[in-house]
């Protein structure tokens, strides 16, 4: 049957690009067929990169493209040794050398941008701006090279972060990472001092990530949430346990089987997808073999990405590597110089979150041997959407009560999470240990947790549309995975019939619309729903630790310094 369906997959995907359809949604661009394995780390070299910005401010016009290509260059430099480090779990060398990297990324970036800053307000900049996008020679005009305190503070940072990740997994963890955690705050609340913000929140959300609304904005859905959309996520865990259909596969037959059935989503999916099988552009193992976490990492360079996921279980390897190559499509599909390419992390989990629900049939067809198993797996992938949803709000009010108080002690922090967990009905679910401290997002990527709330509302709502009408859903994502990294939030949404999941109504719309899909597989009525939202019981069971299992994501995102990322969750 397998051998069916992959001839069905395939013979579908070639038929529809022999059709007038074919990159209806992305624009094609070549991309060289180069292994990861015959990439090679060579280091930074910023005495090569200050040379070059001599040359550069004398003849800019004719260095321009020379200019795209060695910051592409950097970028995959300091992503390739952070990909090691990830491959090295405790290796100090590996850390350090990534440490390295990231400073000698950051001074080479400074650097760059201070010579087009430099070109464009001189006379040849009317030239040089006509070769950049419109809107982006401004923003480099005004750019303020680094001071010596704020290079200080980043190289301190990324200091501390590198610590964390060597921490032992031992007694000591929670509060030792907890030590780590407050000297990261009072770091970046100066940061956000010296950028003349009010507080730390509101600096990262406008200066790391562009958003369009504020952490202010987000009240009226964090309550919308705790009375309906977390209870809705404990009774989820209380019905079914996260199923785990064994160790996870070989990576071989991992993305075998996945690529054999992404055409039941699309076929548009497919080049990408053979593209990453062909060059074996992931990195996939266990918790004994890598660093727990995962993450799409961007090689501009080569054009190129890579998937890199540490899963143990075979439920949770098909789940994460799903929801990696929602980025990985995006990024093979985004011709962007990475100079120009932003931080969009509501978009980019738009994009992974929502082919996650959209490969929840495929995903059923690849490991359901009957019914029973087809309703977990769907109860399952629901509970990590709306999981999104919960963590990514209770741990937004985490990180905006943290950073306005600037004595907290380690053993507040503890009872800061266990204040929350109590309001949004967690605490008996997810028990009396700390949590917090492995969530690597909140010591490598402050305030991005709520982008998994804001992009797991619409992948949901784009789920709820596909019960009703598959090949709309289907569309709406597919342009939505064709969104460029500086398409706006709001238009990616608007333009393709999203509602705000910024607004409470309508968060309280799809919570409704939610519970009454969910509630015939949770044998529960409409009024036991109900009756657990206003009642807000808690639910006391043996429900899995998936709130604060580390990321996959970020899914850690390490940022350069315009604030450019790649996509990681």
């Amino acid at each position: 049957m397998n051998h069916i369906r992959r001839f069905l997959s395939v013979f579908l995907a070639a038929l529809l690009l022999l059709t007038s359809a074919a990159a209806a949604y992305y624009e094609p661009f070549d991309h060289p067929d180069i292994p990861f394995e015959e990439m090679r780390y060579s280091g930074i070299d910023t005495a090569s990169v200050e040379d070059f910005c001599t040359r550069f401010v004398q003849n800019p016009v004719a260095l321009y493209p020379d200019f795209l290509a060695l910051y592409d260059e950097l970028y995959t430099q300091n992503e390739l040794a952070y990909i090691q480090m990830c491959r090295h779990p405790g290796d100090k060398a590996a850390a350090e050398e990534s440490g390295r990297a990231a400073n000698a990324f950051a001074d080479a970036g400074d650097r760059l941008y201070a010579a087009l800053s430099d070109t464009l307000e001189g006379p040849q900049g009317a030239s040089l701006a006509a070769l950049m996008p419109d809107g982006q020679s401004d923003g480099f005009a005004d750019y303020a090279p680094l001071s010596d305190e704020a290079s200080a503070s980043m190289s301190a940072e990324d200091e501390l972060t590198r610590r964390y990740y060597l921490l032992p997994d031992d007694e000591d963890f929670a509060d030792a990472a907890g030590d780590l955690y407050l000297q990261l705050i009072a770091l970046r609340r100066a940061e956000a001092e010296r950028a003349g913000f009010d507080n730390y929140p509101q600096y990262a959300y406008y200066t790391l990530y562009g958003r369009e609304y504020e952490p202010s904005d987000l009240r009226a859905v964090q309550r919308v949430v705790k009375n309906q959309l977390a209870p809705l996520m404990v009774r989820c865990y209380e019905a079914y346990e996260e199923p785990t259909f064994g160790e996870a596969p070989s990576p071989e037959t991992l993305l075998g089987n996945i690529a054999s059935h992404i055409a039941e989503v699309s076929p548009e999916l497919c080049e990408a997808m053979d593209y990453l099988q062909r060059n074996r552009l992931y990195c996939f193992g266990t918790s004994d073999e890598l660093l727990e976490m995962g993450y799409t990492a961007s090689l501009p360079a080569y054009r190129s990405a890579l998937i890199f996921n540490c899963d143990d279980t075979s439920f949770r390897a098909y789940q994460d590597t799903v929801h990696e190559f929602g980025h990985f499509n995006a990024a093979y599909h985004d011709p962007t110089p990475m100079l120009y390419q932003l931080d969009n992390t509501d978009v980019a989990e738009i994009q992974s979150q929502g082919l996650e629900l959209l490969f929840l049939p495929a995903l059923q067809n690849i490991l359901a041997q009957n019914e029973q198993e087809r309703n977990a797996i769907t109860v399952a992938v629901l509970s990590g959407m709306l999981d999104s949803v919960v963590s990514g709000c209770l741990y937004d009010e985490f990180e905006q009560a943290v950073y306005s108080r600037p004595d907290l002690t380690v053993a507040e922090l503890h009872a800061l999470e266990r204040k929350l967990l109590v309001e949004y009905g967690l605490d008996e679910l997810y028990g009396s240990e700390p949590g917090w401290v492995y969530i690597t997002h909140l010591f490598d990527r402050p305030c991005y947790y709520i982008s998994y709330a804001t992009s797991a509302l619409p992948a949901l709502e784009l789920w709820l549309l596909s019960l009703h009408d598959r090949e709309k859903a289907v569309d709406a994502y597919l342009k939505v995975s064709a969104a460029r990294t500086d398409a706006w939030f709001f238009d990616v949404l608007y333009d393709n019939g999203l509602g705000d999941p910024t607004d409470g109504t309508d968060v309280a719309r799809l919570a409704s619309a939610l519970a009454r899909e969910l509630n015939p597989l949770l044998g529960r009525s409409a009024q036991h729903a109900l009756w657990y939202a206003l009642g807000g019981v808690i639910l006391v069971g043996t429900a899995v630790l998936f709130l604060f299992r580390r990321p996959r994501t970020e899914d850690k995102l390490s940022s350069d310094a315009d604030g450019s990322s790649d996509t990681r969750k």
